[in-house]
């Protein structure tokens, strides 16, 4: 009986330490598991925190971007636009003022060269008015006036050269007599002396109309 006994508590001894070995065991296993799990779960939950952090932060950052990128595609237009408006706006007034200046300048030389040719004129009229002088002064001097009857007239042509000789008369209209009768006065005004303003003229014609 006492040797059975002693057996019994020898098994319950032995199965009691295995028990606690196992336990033991188990509950070191258990417990690092559950760091472990707890561990790698940590970083899982901080990670999506963080991204949605991030999220939110890139959200806050490119939300703002877009719409000034919106804005600024709305506005772009109009200034573009306005930008053409103005260059249009201020193209026709550069060409017209440079249309203006170029046509003053043109306004200008032509004026210039117009009052060249008047005063040129001026100065060539002037000088066959000093030859009608002569001539009819020649005439009064030298032709019988009983000769002439009043209201009688001829027209002569003259070349006249440009040292201011005479080259040719020519009656062009009128009587004949009258003609030979005032050609000595009219071949009595040569030479004449020209200024050198209008001798780039000569030689030309010089038409007269005598009257009587």
């Amino acid at each position: 009986m006492r040797a059975k006994t002693k057996n019994f508590f020898e098994d319950f001894l032995i199965l009691l330490v295995v028990a606690i070995i196992i336990y033991a065991v188990y509950s070191f296993f258990f417990s690092s598991e559950e760091e472990q799990i707890q561990i790698t779960n940590s970083p899982l939950i901080i990670e999506k925190e963080d991204k949605k952090e991030n999220e939110k932060n890139i959200e806050s950052i490119v939300k703002p971007l877009e719409e000034n990128l919106e804005k600024d595609l709305e506005e772009s237009p109009q200034e573009i636009k306005i930008e053409e408006e103005i260059q249009t706006s201020q193209t026709p007034e550069v060409s017209q003022t440079q249309n203006e200046g170029e046509v003053k300048i043109e306004e200008k030389t032509e004026s210039e060269k117009q009052e060249i040719i008047l005063d040129e004129k001026a100065k060539i009229e002037k000088f066959y008015q000093s030859i009608r002088e002569k001539i009819y002064s020649n005439i009064e001097k030298n032709v019988d006036k009983s000769a002439l009857k009043s209201g009688e007239f001829i027209n002569i042509r003259v070349t006249i050269l440009k040292d201011g000789k005479i080259e040719q008369l020519t009656l062009t209209e009128g009587k004949k007599e009258y003609f030979e009768l005032t050609k000595p006065s009219v071949y009595k005004a040569f030479p004449v002396q020209i200024n050198e303003d209008i001798k780039n003229n000569f030689p030309r014609y010089f038409r007269m109309k005598i009257e009587f």
